[in-house]
């Protein structure tokens, strides 16, 4: 990883991390099949740690990387 994430938040649509440099990026939750389907409190208990945000209950895992890798949100 480029940058160390200091933020995760989410909305309807996405869930979103800003880096210390504070940059933000965005993963689209349409993306994501398990995301997607998923209830709002489903997806508000997610883990984190250095690497990537993680889903126990939906057995659902997005690296921070894979957030880089792809354009910054708007």
């Amino acid at each position: 990883m480029k940058q160390r994430v200091v933020k995760i938040w989410l909305d309807d649509e996405a869930v979103y991390i800003q880096t210390c440099g504070g940059e933000v990026y965005r993963e689209l939750f349409a993306d994501y099949p398990r995301l997607r389907h998923a209830t709002p409190a489903q997806r508000t208990h997610f883990e984190f740690d250095n690497f990537g945000i993680h889903w126990s209950e939906l057995d659902e895992d997005l690296s921070y990387n894979g957030f880089m890798r792809k354009k910054k949100a708007a």
